[in-house]
């Protein structure tokens, strides 16, 4: 008995491969701790903004393709193959719609301010410090404390910010 390729499997294995390159490169090129160049920020945010669509198109394709060659799915290593491949476009699309960044770096919910003479118990004179300053109102954000975080959402003067570091 001849074994033949199976074209509908491979398709489905295709796409799923296509999907896992499109999301794999935002998540590979932004890395906690690892430098990156302004051009892969750039590439990064064009393919993990666009992964939403990309990845459910792929999925879709990917339907449609097993549907319509279901008859050559039904062998020994065809069916397999293509239902990997559907199980990982489904995850990969439901991937795509995480924000996987805050994954790895985690907002500091609710910042706690003390007056700066009352904050000389947890932070040193030497400590380096984030400052904001919008009209009358200051903040500083302790560097340690962003070290761990990266991300501080606040409100100062009554306008919204994103203290990062």
């Amino acid at each position: 008995m001849t074994r033949r390729f199976n074209g509908t499997a491979a398709l489905c294995a295709l796409l799923a491969l296509a999907a896992l390159v499109w999301v794999a490169i935002p998540t590979w090129l932004i890395q906690p701790f690892a430098p990156q160049t302004p051009r892969e920020v750039a590439w990064s945010y064009a393919l993990k903004s666009r992964a939403p669509g990309v990845t459910a198109a792929l999925l879709a394709a990917g339907l449609l393709v097993a549907l319509l060659g279901r008859r050559r799915l039904r062998t020994w290593i065809g069916g397999p193959i293509a239902g990997v491949a559907l199980v990982v476009l489904g995850g990969l699309a439901w991937f795509a719609r995480q924000n996987h960044f805050e994954w790895m770096f985690n907002p500091l919910p609710e910042a706690r301010f003390a007056k700066a003479d009352e904050a000389a118990a947890w932070v040193e004179p030497e400590d380096f410090v984030l400052g904001v300053v919008h009209g009358d109102t200051a903040r500083a954000y302790p560097v340690l404390a962003l070290a761990y975080h990266h991300v501080v959402n606040d409100v100062v003067a009554g306008e919204p910010i994103v203290a990062t570091y």
